[in-house]
């Protein structure tokens, strides 16, 4: 989801979902690369927040 500065915004009710997904895959029995990609996922959304705040500032 872009804003009109070319930057992306994070949906609130996606990065939610997002989150509770993520805590989620964590309880749940998965293989290891479905796991992995949970990580990144986690990863990525929590870079997005950070650029969000520091473009915010």
């Amino acid at each position: 989801m872009a804003n009109g500065d070319g930057g992306q915004r994070v949906d609130p009710e996606l990065e939610k979902a997002l989150s509770e997904l993520l805590v989620q895959a964590e309880k749940e029995p998965i293989s290891p690369r479905l796991r992995e990609l949970a990580k990144r996922l986690e990863e990525a959304l929590q870079n997005a927040r950070l650029s969000r705040e520091i473009k915010e500032g």
